[in-house]
């Protein structure tokens, strides 16, 4: 047992290098902000918007796609009036149909008298099959005021599944960890091993249990959306949900065949380890990619690592507790050998949950860079309060947490904190179920509570196409009439063929594509048109070049027209992005907590130091005054 616990501080200092490591990179590589759950983003007729004439259509603007089929929306006059929108179609913003892309949804209008109109909508995000829904109001020769602000709110029977999700990774996770830790203390002890079984036992039915939770997840988001099951699997989607299938399989495997108490295993002794940490990695991989995280048009590698690395370290955390809940609570009121086991254990989940609490809060503050979008959204949305409630009972888990080091490392007898570990189990099953509720809800990024600056005009974006090199301006950049500018090079000397003409079309934000006009040619390879942007947002504009005996080269550009008014509600406290904030406060945390995990194992590293040579000649004329081997962990408990 010396020769074990002597090999800690080494496997200490490379996970903590590791650790310091990643969360630097973590926090230092670029990244955008997680987008799951789509939510309206902008609309035509405008929240609040007074009109003179009766619009023709709606257009709902949407952070990324949604089901069509599972789109609901009804529209209520000042008399009571219904009339529904006819001809609802999706159209995307972006370059194709993905799930992850921005896209509205439009419809044709019946004829609307003057009066005040309320407009209902309810739908479901194509990434993640979460419910969305809102009100907007709008006039025809009629004064109103906005729609107030609604919050969709988690369905029960999905936060209920989610949270039996992640107390079966923790099962899976943090007792595999207390098996290995049981073992350290003394794997031959009758107490031990019957711990040992039991822990054991809580990984297999964590790991098997998972597997089947994670399905019925699938089955219950599949039931409540509608969604066709053929087409949901084989999206992305699909991917994602068989990762965390495979991961929770693994698992699985790696702690049926893992060494049972008596028996010898007949697998290499580093093949398990590496099996459990596989399992781990694809289930909490795949359950990042399901999450906030993996959701958006452009999927930010370092957020989903970090959603991984928060999701691992929290259950790992979380499964030491309830292992200590169920297996070493009972122990220690059996008392006799059982109880110094137990107490011996309990020193020894010290060092992995000081580790697991450091990964949690250095992820925690990135992640929710992405998730909280202002003090005001922090405060006045359901998923913000939600979040505060789980930083306040994690901040006392920690509290009890750092009582119970002090009691179990302090000199001379001293009773097991069976109360307070007792208590700090709880408190973590607690801390899973606020964690399911804040998944299946919607993050606190509303543009009501986010200050946003107005959309900025892009001066130039440049391009090659084909063998010819294109830049495409427009100015003013605002709604109303425009200069579209390109100017186009061959690249090639001499040009093969000289340019005949130069098409611009403009693909609406209600994704019609206009018919394509010939542009004026002006010198110095400059061509120009006059053209008329609806309104501010996201656009595309379709470029072709067309010479004489070679094909039309044609492009398709992502544009962005300026202006618009700002939809952010009065501030409460603050409406001021809190996204570069968290992010700085998240690496300042990385430093201070590399730091002062490696002067920690400095200072344990000195305290083992071996004795001088010429300190061990003199030991050895004395014998009796010899300093004593490295105690075996039961007994220093």
């Amino acid at each position: 047992m010396a020769g074990r616990a002597g090999n800690w501080p080494r496997r200490v200092r490379l996970a903590v290098a590791v650790l310091a490591m990643s969360a630097g990179l973590v926090v230092l590589s670029p990244s955008s902000p997680a987008s799951a759950h789509a939510f309206l983003t902008d609309s035509n007729p405008a929240d609040g918007a007074v009109l003179a004439a009766a619009p023709g259509t709606l257009r709902l603007q949407f952070s990324e796609s949604v089901v069509i089929a599972a789109t609901r929306i009804d529209i209520v006059d000042s008399g009571g009036h219904h009339y529904k929108p006819t001809a609802l179609r999706l159209v995307h913003t972006g370059s194709g149909d993905s799930t992850e892309e921005p896209a509205q949804i439009v419809g044709d209008l019946p004829a609307l008298a003057r009066s005040a109109y309320r407009v209902s909508w309810e739908t479901l995000s194509s990434d993640d099959l979460h419910r969305t829904s809102g009100l907007l109001v709008f006039g025809v020769n009629e004064q109103v005021t906005a729609a107030p602000f609604v919050e969709p709110t988690p369905r029960l029977e999905e936060a209920a599944l989610r949270w039996l999700l992640l107390l079966c990774l923790a099962g899976a996770l943090g007792a595999a960890l207390a098996v290995r830790l049981y073992r350290r203390v003394d794997g031959d002890s009758q107490g031990d091993g019957v711990a040992v079984a039991r822990a054991r036992r809580i990984s297999i039915v964590g790991s098997a249990l998972g597997i089947v939770v994670a399905a019925g997840l699938l089955v219950d988001q599949l039931v409540s959306s509608g969604s066709p099951a053929g087409r949901l699997l084989t999206s992305s989607y699909g991917a994602r949900w068989a990762l965390r299938e495979v991961g929770f399989a693994v698992l699985l495997a790696a702690t049926w065949l893992g060494q049972r108490p008596g028996r010898r295993s007949p697998w290499p002794r580093a093949a398990l380890p590496l099996l459990l940490g596989v399992g781990a990695a694809c289930a909490c991989l795949g359950s990042a990619l399901l999450g906030h995280a993996g959701a958006g048009q452009n999927l930010a590698l370092t957020r989903v690592l970090a959603d991984a690395a928060h999701l691992g370290a929290a259950a790992t955390w979380s499964g030491l507790l309830i292992v200590a809940l169920l297996v070493i609570v009972p122990q220690v009121r059996r008392g006799g050998a059982a109880a110094v086991a137990a107490r011996a254990v309990l020193r020894g989940f010290g060092l992995p949950a000081a580790g697991c609490v450091g990964v949690m809060v250095v992820t925690g503050v990135y992640l929710a860079s992405g998730v909280v979008g202002s003090v005001d959204a922090a405060l006045l949305t359901f998923y913000g309060r939600t979040l505060m409630i789980k930083v306040a009972v994690f901040g006392a888990v920690v509290v009890l947490g750092l009582v119970n080091a002090r009691r179990l490392h302090a000199s001379g007898p001293r009773p097991t904190p069976r109360r307070t570990v007792f208590a700090e189990g709880v408190l973590a099953v607690v801390i899973l179920g606020l964690a399911a509720v804040l998944v299946s809800g919607q993050p606190a990024r509303e543009p009501q509570f986010v200050k946003t600056p107005v959309l900025a005009a892009v001066p130039v974006v440049d391009t090659q196409v084909a063998d010819l090199q294109e830049s495409l301006a427009i100015r003013p950049n605002q709604p109303g009439r425009n200069v579209v500018l390109v100017d186009v090079f061959d690249t090639r000397r001499p040009a093969p063929a000289p340019i005949r003409r130069v098409l611009v079309s403009i693909i609406g934000l209600d994704g019609r594509d206009s018919a394509p006009v010939a542009a004026d040619r002006l010198a110095d390879g400059r061509w120009s048109v006059a053209t008329g942007l609806d309104a501010p947002g996201r656009t595309r504009v379709r470029i072709t070049v067309q010479r004489a005996g070679l094909p039309d080269a044609t492009h398709l550009y992502r544009w962005t027209v300026a202006g618009g008014a700002q939809h952010t509600r009065p501030a409460t406290v603050s409406t001021a992005p809190l996204g570069g904030l968290l992010e700085n406060v998240a690496l300042a945390l990385a430093v201070l907590l590399g730091l002062g995990g490696s002067l920690a194992l400095w200072r344990r590293r000195a305290k083992r130091r071996p004795t001088p040579l010429h300190r061990r000649r003199d030991d050895a004329h004395q014998p009796e005054h010899a300093a004593p081997a490295d105690r075996d962990l039961l007994g220093a408990g």
